[in-house]
């Protein structure tokens, strides 16, 4: 009976207001509508101002370190076309779905990573916090990357510039200047000699890193949405500027044939590390199963276009990885045919193509200020593009808490800077002599289980609990698309297929890695860096406490706007919202109610 009352007085609310609406309210909802929604005692969830602001944000959450530094090494290491086909077939049968999945989830229960989990079974809200630790994960040690940027930013300026104009003098630089892991005799310092001392230096980069994220998100979505407009549109014109110079250099042929022909390795497609390695960098390249793509879509009005954006985000990441391997390769074949030696002489793998071959090659550019100008360029992109993400993971982290918690959500900044703070402090371990090593075994693990993992549980959810054919009908009422062609058959892909490749990728990695430890580091630093972190703290601090504690404090305490009554849910300032778009917030914030069951009721 509570249940007709309320529905009684929608009705009458709906009738009443719809005689006296007036052109000029109908404005006024419409300019509050992508600045706010829900409730109006101060729980409210910041709305992307226009569609494309969303769309420039998850494009930059997307496109990142891992189209310039993960994505071209990965080509140079399974020669180019050997790794181009995998990472074709990852994008259409994971990158995708789970893509496409995030973001209408998010959109359709207008929630962050926890609480949206949590309304599909209580119990799952472990598996949001999962997520959401992951985010935590990769955004500590991408700040490092982003501190080394910093470093050679600075240095970019000098004239020369000081790494020298060859591969082993740049080498040298890094190891020595920015890592300080050299010593006086020229030896590396190891993880055998233990964690050493901290690189004062690097943690003052580093230090400004975390600073600039802050002020970069400091009020979540409210001031990403403006700072997205500067920081992802320069990085697309400047990686552009290092297409077209890098590929109209003498050389860069070489460099570019290294990069897509197919015969130079055809055994790479019949191994499986190249396809393990394809859906790390899907995973890794999208942003997926760390909360973002959730968090961001959730601050979406319902209708938007979802599938629409979907796939414009999955192109515009992938098309941005392909050029920028155009742009890599063009200028490796141009530094490798002015220093008169092979190109598997000058390429390397791992971060070091960015920070060792990449400033030897400007050091050879000839003309005044053309060495100093590409390097500034060069480290300006990575640093554009690395905010941009480091600022998604930030705000996935922090909507966590803002999601959850009043106090929380009265306080932001303070949310953030506490954030900010702390991930600063957890980085400061890789900004000691070991700390290379440190970032290498978390990457290593975090995109090869923490984020598989995540991937696979997250589309089994969402597959089976949500399930799957509700969320397709649900977006084509909200929007008129339909989800099951994304790409194609998305229902089957999200419960069977995509889960499927994704449990078999981790089980390959968990016995490889148990085989063979990952690059012959000591045991002890993989299992402090990779297996803790990555696997028993989510499993130790998420998982297993949400199964014994399916419906914490902390869920329940924001549980009041879902038990609204009917003359709340009435007042409630919906512009423009017709009978269904009320009936929809009954039954969303009860779980229970249909249509059916009201007229059952009555």
């Amino acid at each position: 009976m509570p249940l007709l009352k309320s529905w009684n007085l929608i009705k009458r609310k709906i009738s009443s207001s719809k005689g006296s609406r007036s052109d000029q309210s109908s404005k006024k909802g419409e300019e509050k509508k992508g600045e706010t929604c829900g409730n109006d005692d101060g729980t409210k969830s910041r709305h992307w101002k226009t569609d494309a602001q969303f769309l420039l944000a998850a494009i930059g959450s997307a496109v990142g370190l891992g189209n310039i530094l993960r994505f071209p090494n990965l080509c140079y290491k399974y020669n180019g076309f050997g790794f181009l086909l995998p990472y074709l077939f990852a994008v259409i049968f994971i990158g995708v779905p789970v893509l496409g999945m995030e973001c209408m989830f998010g959109q359709i229960t207008q929630r962050s990573a926890v609480k949206a989990f949590s309304k599909i079974k209580p119990f799952l809200w472990g598996l949001g916090a999962y997520v959401t630790w992951a985010a935590f994960m990769v955004v500590s040690y991408y700040n490092v990357i982003m501190a080394w940027s910093l470093q050679y930013l600075y240095y970019s300026f000098q004239s020369p510039l000081p790494w020298g104009d060859t591969t082993e003098s740049a080498r040298n630089f890094f190891y020595d200047k920015v890592l300080r892991m050299q010593d006086e005799d020229g030896d590396l310092w190891t993880l055998s000699d233990g964690m050493g001392t901290v690189n004062g230096p690097l943690v003052f980069a580093l230090f400004a890193q975390w600073l600039l994220v802050f002020f970069c998100i400091y009020n979540l979505t409210k001031t990403v949405q403006f700072v997205v407009l500067v920081t992802v549109p320069l990085p697309f014109i400047l990686i552009a500027v290092m297409a077209i110079y890098g590929l109209t250099r003498e050389g860069s042929t070489d460099g570019v044939m290294a990069y897509i022909d197919p015969t130079n390795n055809p055994s790479a497609l019949f191994s499986l590390q190249a396809w393990v390695d394809a859906a790390g960098q899907i995973f890794f390249g999208l942003s997926l199963s760390v909360g973002v793509m959730i968090c961001y879509s959730s601050h979406q009005p319902a209708e938007s276009k979802v599938v629409r954006n979907s796939w414009i985000i999955a192109l515009g990441n992938s098309v941005t990885s392909i050029i920028a391997g155009f742009a890599v390769f063009g200028l490796l074949g141009h530094f490798a045919h002015s220093s008169g030696v092979e190109l598997s002489e000058v390429a390397t793998s791992g971060y070091i193509l960015s920070f060792e071959t990449f400033p030897a090659t400007f050091a050879n550019f000839a003309g005044k200020g053309a060495s100093q100008s590409f390097s500034v360029l060069f480290f300006l992109t990575l640093i554009l593009l690395g905010v941009d993400s480091a600022m998604s993971l930030v705000e996935a982290v922090c909507e966590a808490f803002t999601d959850n918690s009043n106090l929380c959500r009265k306080h932001v900044p303070l949310v953030v800077l506490f954030f900010c703070t702390i991930g600063f402090l957890f980085s400061i371990i890789m900004a000691t002599k070991s700390g290379y090593y440190v970032l290498d075994i978390l990457d290593h693990f975090s995109s090869n289980y923490l984020m598989l993992m995540g991937g696979g549980l997250s589309a089994i959810a969402v597959g089976w609990f949500y399930p799957a054919e509700k969320l397709v009908r649900e977006v084509k009422a909200y929007t008129g698309e339909d989800a099951f062609w994304l790409p194609f058959l998305w229902t089957y892909l999200c419960k069977y297929l995509t889960p499927a490749i994704l449990i078999l990728l981790f089980g390959y990695n968990f016995v490889i890695d148990c085989m063979r430890p990952y690059n012959e580091y000591p045991q002890w630093a993989l299992v402090c860096f990779g297996w803790i972190p990555c696997l028993v703290v989510p499993t130790l601090a998420f998982a297993v406490p949400s199964l014994i504690w399916p419906n914490p404090n902390f869920l329940s305490s924001t549980e009041s706007e879902s038990n609204r009554t009917g003359q709340e849910l009435a007042n409630m300032k919906l512009p423009g919202a017709d009978v269904e778009d009320l009936v929809d917030t009954v039954r969303s914030n009860t779980s229970v109610v249909t249509m059916e069951s009201m007229h059952q009721e009555v």
